[in-house]
């Protein structure tokens, strides 16, 4: 694994009957499978209505990993300092195939990076859920942008606080009806540039939220936010 691949922590797997996306909140059958030094990450299995093999599962998730590294990699071209955490989730239908898959986390901060991980995840063959007809499963991972890459600096939200007001009527207009919560990192250019937003990225709390993300980053990406100086900025918030 490259070293830009920081660490792939722990998947969680959950069995789920009904359209809710929320897990279930009884678990069972906890079984470490692999350890956080080796290349098939810890699996999870939590029976309630429908159970996934754990260990098929963690195969699944090692053998896509350098293709969801090269998703990295690529942009790195475009936004030289990405760099970030993101934790996914996939519900699963009976025949193995992702009925959607979102970013519940990411301080990535490129929707371009994360729609091209998305896409692995999505069109993998996961394993079939049994004694139901649906499963859901959670993975977190992370990237490290290059050593010789200077970082940007680290914006408290504050400091975006009276562009984002001016723009509030658009991103509402993006999220109107949606009862979900949405965590937005972008990447500022240095001064000299106009403010503009390089790169920007959300993760969502539903499924819903996930099909407003085009519209909240179209928005972002029209925004002149304050000058972050000499050097690139960096900065997350909520809405």
């Amino acid at each position: 694994m490259a070293d830009s691949m920081k660490r792939f922590f722990s998947v969680l797997v959950l069995a789920a009957c009904g359209g809710t996306t929320e897990p279930p909140k009884t678990e069972t059958d906890v079984t470490p499978v692999a350890t956080a030094t080796q290349s098939r990450p810890r699996v999870q299995v939590q029976n309630e209505f429908g159970t996934i093999d754990d260990k098929q599962a963690a195969k699944v998730v090692g053998q896509l990993t350098p293709t969801i590294q090269k998703c990295h990699t690529s942009n790195l071209k475009r936004v030289e300092f990405l760099g970030g955490d993101l934790k996914f989730y996939v519900r699963i239908g009976e025949d193995g195939h992702a009925k959607w898959v979102y970013f519940e986390d990411s301080s990535l901060g490129d929707r371009e990076a994360e729609k091209c991980m998305l896409d692995v995840l999505s069109g993998a063959q996961w394993p079939k859920p049994e004694g139901g007809p649906q499963a859901e499963l959670r993975s977190s991972f992370g990237f490290d942008a290059p050593g010789d890459v200077r970082q940007p600096t680290f914006w408290n939200s504050d400091k975006i606080a009276a562009t984002i007001g001016k723009h509030q009527k658009d991103l509402d207009k993006c999220t109107d009806g949606v009862k979900a919560k949405f965590t937005i990192t972008a990447y500022v250019e240095p001064a000299g540039k106009d403010g503009k937003v390089i790169a920007a990225g959300v993760s969502t709390s539903s499924q819903e939220g996930a099909d407003k993300i085009d519209c909240l980053v179209d928005v972002l990406k029209k925004m002149k936010m304050p000058s972050p100086g000499s050097w690139a900025a960096k900065v997350s918030f909520q809405l």
